[in-house]
């Protein structure tokens, strides 16, 4: 197992001009530009900045704002950088979608076509159900996500069930239904849905960063698990602002990225077209992700905001303060702005970090501990063993996981350390196959502090993921407990050492 120990510290510094560029997981990259050139104040983004790191609502990862096709803003803090990929949940929907598009451009689908059309054997359950009903959610299917972590040929389960309502005529949100348009894709082209992007969409863009979670009979899961950089998804965002052209070349047609952004489905606030929501600001568009994944097209501005984070909130917070402090105050053309204000922006994107954990660098359990290694009680994280390591100013925790695989997490003392995992981290999602299709390496960027009740606490981030986890070690028994908090929504829940 490679450990790559690396101490993110106040290493680099960000040079923001109407001539910089920056490089972004070796893709083909837009300019980053003063954002004043744009028509943003260096402070309006600040406020942006300044409400997503201080909210108790969320943990950002990244945030991109990019108006004209360059980058006017971003923000990566520490232990997460620019290069970091991330997964996406269900802004994979608006992909599949585009995907659909290309197969309806080459005049083999239309949205009338009935499913029954490429499933035939399954007529008896499945009549009625056009192509334009899975796009819209109106299939009629009866839901059950959880059948994606019990069982292993997914079409013939869902396809085999008698559909819960006419056809067309009511609104569910439904992951499996996008699957079910991944498999129609792959089915018409001989190509998984990521096959076809990459070499129609993705090839022509310079995006070489993407990968996709695979069904345990090879389809793309198509309603989540695509995994990719911001700035990938930023220009994917550019592609849907530009109405599917790009230098020069129609990757999509425009008539369907028109019909993609149209409402089809009238819900109140989050009207829906093609796997893509209608945003509360007037004319945007958002694909949208569980725990505050975000691709936002905002065509009034000619303006994508990108957002990756691990969210508490149901994403009207962080969307609102998108709308008050950045998209609302673009001028879309020159104002002016000062070298002190570029400079301050500059620090605060370079210097940017999530909190780290406070308390001491040492205690004489350590001593007590160190070396020591113990069983763990069956656990969600998959944790078999973990033995402590302790060194000044460093915890390394060496961790087996249920394949028997041993990463050692190196923690670092009021600063983030990175080490590579030899397995995968902690995921919400339990479905069988996860992770096919995602080749890693994974790392993780961690820190410890011993608190004043002799606790040892210690904050895990998966950097090229979503999930992080703080966990609490009592040492008030013969072994220690643990108390494990995640960061997306969930009871805190204990393991016990032996």
């Amino acid at each position: 197992m490679k450990l790559i120990r690396v101490a993110f510290g106040f290493l680099f510094s960000i040079v923001v001009s109407s001539v910089a560029h920056v490089a972004y997981g070796g893709n083909a990259c837009a300019g980053r530009v003063n954002p004043a050139s744009v028509g943003i104040a260096p402070k309006q983004l600040m406020l942006l900045y300044d409400s997503l790191m201080t909210s108790d609502l969320t943990e950002l990862h990244h945030l991109v704002v990019m108006v004209d096709g360059k980058i006017a803003g971003e923000l990566h803090p520490r232990p997460f950088g620019r290069d970091d990929r991330h997964t996406l949940y269900s802004v994979s929907k608006t992909f599949v979608a585009v995907a659909v598009g290309l197969v309806v451009d080459d005049g083999l689908l239309s949205v009338d076509d009935t499913l029954t059309k490429f499933f035939p054997e399954y007529s008896s359950t499945i009549s009625g159900v056009r192509i334009k009903d899975m796009l819209t959610m109106r299939s009629g299917f009866k839901t059950e996500g959880g059948m994606r972590n019990t069982q292993r040929h997914w079409v013939d389960y869902y396809l085999s069930r008698q559909l819960a309502a006419e056809p067309g005529t009511r609104y569910s949100y439904d992951s499996i239904e996008t699957y079910l348009l991944s498999a129609v894709v792959q089915k018409i082209t001989g190509k998984t849905v990521l096959d076809l992007l990459n070499e129609r969409v993705f090839a022509p863009m310079g995006i070489a960063d993407v990968e996709w979670e695979r069904c345990p009979d090879g389809i793309v899961t198509g309603g989540w698990g695509i995994y990719m950089s911001a700035y990938s998804q930023a220009l994917f965002g550019q592609l849907l602002l530009n109405r599917g052209e790009w230098n020069g070349r129609q990757l999509v047609s425009r008539k369907w990225v028109d019909e993609m952004m149209t409402v089809h489905v009238v819900r109140d606030a989050n009207d829906y077209g093609y796997q893509i929501w209608l945003c509360e600001y007037p004319g945007a568009w958002r694909a949208d992700g569980a725990f505050g994944q975000y691709i936002i097209v905002v065509p009034g501005k000619n303006m994508v905001v990108v957002l990756n984070q691990c969210s508490r909130s149901k994403g009207w917070p962080e969307r609102g303060n998108i709308w008050n402090t950045v998209v609302g105050h673009c001028m879309n053309c020159p104002i002016e702005t000062t070298p002190a204000e570029l400079d301050s922006l500059a620090r605060y994107e370079a210097s940017a970090s999530l909190p780290l954990l406070t308390g001491d660098a040492d205690n004489a359990l350590s001593r007590k501990f160190d070396g020591k290694e113990f069983r763990l009680s069956e656990n969600r994280l998959g944790w078999r063993s973990l033995k402590f390591n302790f060194e000044k100013n460093l915890l390394a925790l060496d961790i087996v996981d249920a394949g028997g695989r041993t990463s050692t997490i190196e923690m670092g003392y009021n600063e983030w350390l990175k080490s590579q995992l030899a397995g995968y981290p902690h995921y919400s999602i339990g479905a069988q196959n996860r992770f096919s299709g995602i080749t890693g390496p994974f790392y993780a960027g961690s820190c410890y502090a011993w608190q004043p009740d002799s606790t040892l606490s210690a904050k895990i981030h998966y950097t090229n993921w979503v999930t992080s986890l703080l966990l609490n070690f009592d040492f008030s028994g013969k072994t220690p407990v643990i108390t494990v908090s995640e960061n997306f929504p969930s009871k805190p829940f204990t393991i016990t050492a032996e």
